[in-house]
């Protein structure tokens, strides 16, 4: 029995939603009851130490997160060794010393194959020469504010169709579905997001054309063999960093005030921070916070102020987050460079 098992034990619809980890699965949450698809489970992955506990789970609302007997234990109250037997895992000796619990240190991102990064990179050159040529979508963008030269600059593109590869031509390993079929990587059809490291594309995700809500799958879909890491866009040797959540949101703010800041998109409010973009933040004189104006936000901010002492929190105005505050009206650079201003002075006053 596996948090996947778990989760449909307790009348709950589970979708697959990606490859990572070994499979990633999505439903509503047991503890806050919100949303549909907030609630991840990786029925196949091992805790940081590398048990497997049964899986592990995370909700990007309430920031419920654990293995499976976390899960037991929290929703149902059963004690360790019940948890143990339900899941017929065999229960380790656990130390009667009250040492400290450590905060887990950022991992290593493991890097995309020589092959993905090359057909990731053509697929990326491709998608963009469809969008420049597709005067509809780029009247799209350019209603979302983001103009030509930023399309150019960050290689944003667009898939007119969904396609389905041999995920062996891309240098991933083979996987069976349910069903027992061969799994497709797919590439959907919409706006194509990439993350380059060297002139290489090392990430890509698409902002589905054809999403709709109530969709069993995603708005936001990464494209399997994706480096597992933050997105790091503009110059990193300014003093100041922006962590924010959506990597289109993180594209304008480059595109309006990049020489202020360089920003590290989350793609999701609950992605941990891997390596490099703890050790990069690091170096940094300043780091700004903005999350989205919900919950899911609010809970990322209480785990990334405890991991930066220089790190500050901002709220765009008004609107939910920097992309709709812009696209209402508002002027980013003038509020990012007031921003700034009131955090250094308050900085001198102390």
């Amino acid at each position: 029995m596996d948090m996947k098992d778990l989760i449909e034990e307790a009348s709950y619809i589970s979708k697959r939603k990606a490859a990572t980890h070994g499979g990633e699965y999505c439903s509503p949450c047991p503890f806050c009851k919100d949303g549909d698809d907030r609630f991840l489970i990786w029925p196949l992955r091992h805790n940081n130490n590398g048990d497997y506990q049964g899986g592990r789970y995370s909700c990007r609302v309430c920031g419920k997160y654990g293995d499976a007997i976390t899960f037991l234990r929290e929703l149902h109250g059963l004690g360790y060794l019940e948890a143990c037997t339900r899941l017929r895992l065999e229960p380790k000796q656990r130390s009667t010393s009250m040492r400290p619990r450590l905060a887990p240190k950022p991992r290593a991102a493991e890097e995309p194959s020589a092959l993905w990064k090359e057909k990731a990179t053509v697929f990326v050159n491709w998608c963009y020469t469809q969008l420049v040529n597709d005067p509809q979508t780029m009247s799209h963008l350019e209603e979302r504010k983001i103009t030509q030269e930023t399309v150019a600059r960050f290689k944003l593109g667009y898939n007119p169709q969904s396609f389905f590869r041999d995920r062996s031509g891309w240098g991933l390993a083979r996987e069976i579905k349910d069903d027992g079929k061969e799994r497709k990587l797919w590439l959907p059809a919409g706006i194509v997001i990439p993350t380059f490291e060297g002139g290489q594309a090392v990430k890509v995700k698409v902002r589905r054309s054809d999403w709709k809500e109530g969709d069993q799958w995603p708005k936001y879909i990464e494209i399997s063999g994706s480096k597992q890491a933050l997105s790091i866009y503009g110059d990193t040797s300014l003093s100041g960093a922006l962590v924010i959540e959506s990597e289109l949101d993180a594209l304008l703010v480059l595109q309006e005030a990049g020489d202020l800041v360089y920003c590290v998109a989350l793609g999701g409010s609950t992605k941990p921070i891997d390596f490099q973009a703890d050790q990069l933040l690091r170096k940094t004189q300043l780091i700004l916070f903005l999350p989205d104006f919900d919950k899911a936000g609010a809970i990322a901010w209480s785990k990334w102020e405890n991991m930066f002492p220089n790190i500050q929190r901002i709220l765009s105005p008004y609107e939910k987050s920097a992309g709709d505050y812009f696209q209402a009206g508002g002027d980013l650079r003038i509020w990012l460079e007031a921003s700034i201003k009131e955090i250094k002075r308050k900085a001198k006053g102390h």
